[in-house]
């Protein structure tokens, strides 16, 4: 099979593309007999000719959540040269709360700059998420990391769970940092904000820097909101900037201690990267309690969002750090490299044959049997 995946996220964000379109694309392109290529979104809007020569021969097309405007159009014109095309989606757009800086867009169809007089505001009509709901309907299938996704939009095209697996040659690499203390850390963007915004985690965390003074609080990403709503004193939080990719998993290993908040129903939709990621590096966690994370209980703390929950479970884990991470050594690690992106793409390559069979109605050989050409995570 070749497969296109058509990537949405541009440098500046580079995330959701790097985990929905380039990982699963680099293991494809170790198996044999198959093919992925990356295509940008806004040549594959515009039919131009790197997009013909890209999607011409496909198998299957994979368009990354922008499902409106000129997107909807190509998708008619490659299902017309009878392509078959899915969608790839991971968030809930439909229940962002408006502390999510895409929120104004995807609801309201206002897409501007911040600081853009309100005259210059360029507005999309219908809204994005009007359109996008179209846009499912006339794919043929979507995929998304989250069984709730699945069941929310599965009245509108057949909607297949499709895990974000990990490439662990980005990871393998990364050793723990010696430093004095404990850190607990968290990375993240804004659209986390609601994630740490209730009295939960922060009294928590409060609680805990005033009883144990040797514990920082270490905060990733490049936007100061979540880091200011920590009432914790200056010399225990530390901000760091957000890292291209490919550094990202040297930031985690200065991490003793991994969060994953969550809260509220958009949080619900989340994937299960942040605990995954925190597993093949041999992270102790804890998280919310949830549907995001509920397949990791076995290797982690899963808690209400009680303060008095996460002090409970966190004060425990500084307390007793050597005994987490020997346990985070063992099963939780052997799990977490079991999802590996190598390990799995043959799951990943056999739902793509059976959309395509659905759509074309002929019998596809999948090649079930993937043989990766270089092994990962032994």
């Amino acid at each position: 099979m070749k497969i296109v995946y058509v990537y949405a996220d541009n440098q500046r964000e580079w995330n959701c593309s790097e985990w929905r379109c380039a990982v699963p694309a680099r293991a494809i392109n170790r198996t044999k007999g198959h093919q992925a290529v990356l295509l940008w979104i806004e040549d594959f809007m515009r039919t131009s000719p790197a997009a013909v020569d890209t999607c011409q021969d496909a198998d299957l097309i994979v368009v990354q959540r922008n499902l409106f405007g000129p997107t909807l159009a190509a998708i008619q014109h490659w299902k017309a040269r009878d392509r078959v095309v899915i969608a790839d989606f991971d968030d809930a757009y439909d229940l962002m709360p408006p502390s999510v800086g895409s929120y104004d867009f995807w609801r309201h169809g206002i897409a501007s700059e911040n600081g853009t007089p309100l005259e210059n505001v360029q507005r999309v009509d219908p809204p994005p998420i009007t359109q996008f709901r179209w846009g499912l309907r006339l794919v043929h299938a979507a995929t998304v990391p989250s069984k709730r996704l699945a069941d929310d939009w599965s009245t509108y095209t057949s909607i297949n769970y499709v895990p974000n697996y990990i490439d662990l040659e980005k990871y393998t690499s990364a050793a723990p940092v010696p430093h004095e203390g404990i850190h607990i850390g968290w990375g993240g963007s804004l659209s986390h904000f609601d994630s740490f915004n209730h009295q939960g985690v922060l009294t928590a965390l409060k609680r805990i820097c005033q009883s144990r003074p040797q514990v920082k609080i270490l905060i990733n990403g490049s936007n100061r909101e979540i880091f200011d709503l920590l009432p914790v004193p200056q010399n225990q939080k530390i901000l760091r900037p957000w890292v291209p990719y490919d550094q990202w998993a040297r930031e985690l290993a200065t991490y003793d201690i991994g969060l994953a908040p969550l809260n509220g129903p958009y949080d619900d939709r989340r994937s299960w990267i942040k605990v995954l990621e925190y597993l093949v590096l041999k992270i102790p966690w804890v998280a919310s309690e949830g549907p995001a994370y509920h397949e990791l209980r076995p290797y982690g703390w899963l808690v209400q969002n009680s303060a008095q929950s996460w002090e409970r479970v966190l004060l425990d884990m500084i307390d007793h750090i050597d005994d987490y991470r020997a346990e985070a050594s063992r099963e939780a690690y052997l799990y977490g490299i079991s999802q590996s992106i190598d390990g799995n793409i043959d799951k990943s390559l056999s739902i793509y044959a059976e959309i395509i069979e659905k759509a074309r109605g002929v019998r596809v050989n999948p090649s079930i049997k993937v043989e990766a050409e270089t092994k990962r995570g032994s």
